[in-house]
Formats: structure tokens, C-alpha cells, sequence
């Protein structure tokens, strides 16, 4: 296989300038493009003529779902792009740009264990990718990914290109932004109300830096690891850092609250569970209450870890269902959280199981106890507790089944 550094010294200017030229026209028609659809669609035609790729895709993350969503893209099959979503986690290779803030280089993705083979790559026979976040404000706005059918090492200088790409891309989304960002300010006339937006929005960028830092950290860790079981701890140290960004996430979009929305934290919790499989489906069922952050982020941590547990153990021999329940009653002022599978059946507790302990810690800050009633087929863990509530709520079902 021929790569870029095998190329002649002419070739390889002739590549920088291609890709100085490429640069330099996109950030022309960038200026000129006046919806974001054709913005993003001209970037993935971009990418495609610089590498010579027939692939390419743009994915914006959508934290209300836990996904990132094909917004824009070049090669695909009908019906995928608007459509087509992809997991935020970091076996995920859009996921981990998104949550490291680094590019991701991959040559041999079918025989990558760190990494999960998504359907749609396998259908259209992707074996090498790059991922590069796109950054609008700070924050990880989505990602830029170009895919080849056949094996290709992408030099530093092609990563870079990508970069500078997914860089100007950034600051031409944020133009968008901040001009309908302007027009809704002006069109509501609440300025006060608009400050107080601004300055929770920054908080929870603070936090969300935050976080990312601590993936960063864990992920260059994890890399470090040759021992499998001190790997996988890593990779459950970033699960539940990811189930506590979700939470700020849910903050960020509605920065006039103090509270989280239980039913779409969960909903966006499990909606980023549900892609680390291809055969077990995860349906949310809420009833639709607010409550203050820590008590949010305590039920997220649990669903989390009792979720991620049925889609590694409930099924080892095919697919299936994980449900995931949350209802209220008010006569009795409780909560009470199930998560239930139609698996095998876990058996009795594992011990010395960090994230049984954890699920329990976390109950017992709730004021509940972890309770797991006999059943027919599979695992039932039930939870109780009693509700403390951040304001009103009508009953709510929200699926996110696959």
C-alpha cells in the first residue's frame, strides 16, 4: 500500500497546496452559504475532494438524545443522511472525537477492538476513518468523519487538513448561531432574561470542559493499560463521568432552571446505552417530574450502571429488552426507579462488584434501598424512595426503544 510519506517531495507539495486551495475556497463559500444544511454539505464535499474519499459525513451531537446525528454527507446509501445516528461513547469513533476533543485515526476499524463496527460502515464496507470534533464556542458542537473502502494510513499532514476543515467549519457554525442567537434575543425583548441564560450557559461550559479534560485524561490512561481488567475499570470510570455530562448537558438547554428534567435526562441517557448495541433494545417509560441536580444525577449514575450491566450479561446468546421505568406516587410522596431485562437472569449479586456498591451507595443517598424481586425471566432491580421534587409534573412516556 502506497502511503503520503512514500510520495515524492513534489507530490507532497502538490498535496499541501491542493489542500491550501481547498481551505481557502471552502472558507469563500462558508461566507456565502446561508443555511446551515448547505454549509454542512459543502464541508463533506470538501473533505471528499481533498483526500480523494467517496465518504464523508458530518454529525452533530444532540444532547436531549445522547447521539450524534448524520446531518450532512457524501456516498451514503438514501434515507441515512437526517436520519442515521451514531454513538457518543469512546468505542464509538465519532464518540471518542467528541468526548477527547481530539482527532481519531483509524486504519483497521473491523479489527480495532477498542473500537465498535457500526452496521451502517460495515454495509457500506468502510474500513479506515477519521474523525476531527467541531468546535463552535468552546464547546464540541459535532464531527467531521471521512471514510475509505479501502485500508489507507492518513499522514499528519492529511489529520491536519481534516482539522483545519472541521476549525473553519466551527467558526462558520458559530456565525449562524450567534445570528439567530441575536434575532431571537431581540424578537423576546427580555434582556435580563437573557443574561441569566448567559451566565448559566457559561457555567455548564465550565463544567463541560471540565468533564472533557477528565475523558481526555482517563482516555490517555486507559491507552496506557496492557492489563484487560484495568482497562475495562477506565472505560467504567469514563461511563459514569459521560452519565454526569448528560445531566449538565440537560441544564444547558433550559439555562432558566435549576432543576433537571428527569424524563428527557433519562431519555438522552439511555438514547447514548442504546447504540453500544446493535441487538438489545432500551425502552424509557417516565413520568415527567423536575428534580433539583443531585438527586438527577444520582438516579442517572444508577440507571447507567444497571443498563450498562443488562447489555453486557442479560444476553449472551442474542438480543433483547431493557426497560427502564421511573414513576411517582404522590399520595405517598415516592419515587420509584426499575430497570428490567428479558435476559438470562444475572444470578445473585457478583461481590465485590464496584458498580453493585455503587448503585447501593447511591440508593442509600436517595434514601432508598436496592431491592431485586424474583421473575419469571431475567433481572428486576427495583428502587424506592422519597420523592423531593424542584416543581409540578404531569405523567409523561418517552420511548427510546430501538
Amino acid at each position: 500500500m502506497t502511503t503520503p510519506e512514500d510520495a515524492s517531495p513534489a507530490d507532497a507539495v502538490a498535496r499541501l497546496r491542493r489542500y491550501q486551495e481547498i481551505l481557502n475556497d471552502f472558507g469563500r463559500l462558508a461566507a456565502e452559504a446561508r443555511e446551515l444544511a448547505q454549509l454542512l454539505q459543502l464541508a463533506c464535499v470538501q473533505a471528499a475532494r481533498g483526500l480523494g474519499i467517496r465518504h464523508t459525513k458530518v454529525m452533530r451531537y444532540r444532547p436531549s438524545m445522547g447521539d450524534l446525528l448524520m446531518e450532512a454527507g457524501v456516498g451514503w446509501k438514501p434515507g441515512l443522511v437526517g436520519h442515521a445516528t451514531f454513538g457518543t461513547d469512546v468505542a464509538s469513533p465519532p464518540g471518542r472525537a467528541l468526548q477527547s476533543r481530539q482527532p481519531v485515526s483509524i486504519e483497521g476499524l473491523p479489527d480495532n477492538a477498542d473500537f465498535r463496527y457500526s452496521s451502517i460502515l460495515r454495509d457500506h464496507g468502510i474500513v479506515s476513518v477519521v474523525n476531527a470534533p467541531v468546535t463552535v464556542d468552546g464547546m464540541v458542537w459535532g464531527v467531521l468523519e471521512i471514510d475509505s473502502e479501502v485500508p489507507r494510513h492518513f499522514s499528519r499532514d492529511d489529520i491536519t487538513f481534516l482539522c483545519a476543515l472541521a476549525g473553519v467549519l466551527g467558526l462558520a457554525i458559530q456565525g449562524r448561531l450567534l445570528e439567530k442567537k441575536v434575532d431571537d434575543v431581540v424578537t423576546r425583548s427580555i434582556a435580563e432574561a437573557e443574561r441569566q441564560k448567559v451566565l448559566m450557559r457559561e457555567l455548564v461550559h465550565r463544567d463541560k470542559n471540565d468533564f472533557q479534560r477528565i475523558m481526555a485524561i482517563l482516555l490517555t490512561l486507559q491507552a496506557k493499560q496492557t492489563d484487560p481488567q484495568a482497562r475495562q475499570g477506565f472505560a467504567h470510570a469514563i461511563d459514569r463521568v459521560m452519565a454526569i455530562s448528560l445531566a449538565h448537558d440537560q441544564l444547558a438547554m433550559h439555562p432558566d432552571r435549576e432543576s433537571i428534567d428527569l424524563a428527557g435526562y433519562l431519555q438522552a441517557l439511555c438514547g447514548s446505552l442504546r447504540q453500544r448495541s446493535e441487538n438489545v433494545g432500551v425502552e424509557v417509560q417516565v413520568d415527567a417530574v423536575e428534580l433539583p441536580h443531585e438527586r438527577a444525577v444520582a438516579l442517572g449514575l444508577i440507571t447507567n450502571e444497571l443498563v450498562t450491566n443488562a447489555i453486557k450479561y442479560a444476553f449472551p446468546n442474542g438480543g433483547g429488552t431493557v426497560r427502564v421505568a421511573f414513576t411517582i406516587d404522590r399520595a405517598r410522596a415516592q419515587g420509584t426507579l426499575i430497570v428490567a431485562d428479558d435476559g438470562v437472569g444475572m444470578g445473585a449479586p457478583r461481590q465485590g462488584s464496584s458498580g453493585l456498591q455503587l448503585v447501593e451507595a447511591l440508593a442509600r443517598q436517595l434514601g432508598g434501598a436496592v431491592e431485586r424481586p424474583a421473575t419469571s425471566q431475567g433481572t428486576v432491580v427495583r428502587i424506592a424512595f422519597v420523592l423531593v421534587t424542584s416543581g409540578p409534573a404531569q405523567p409523561a412516556v418517552i420511548s427510546a426503544a430501538r
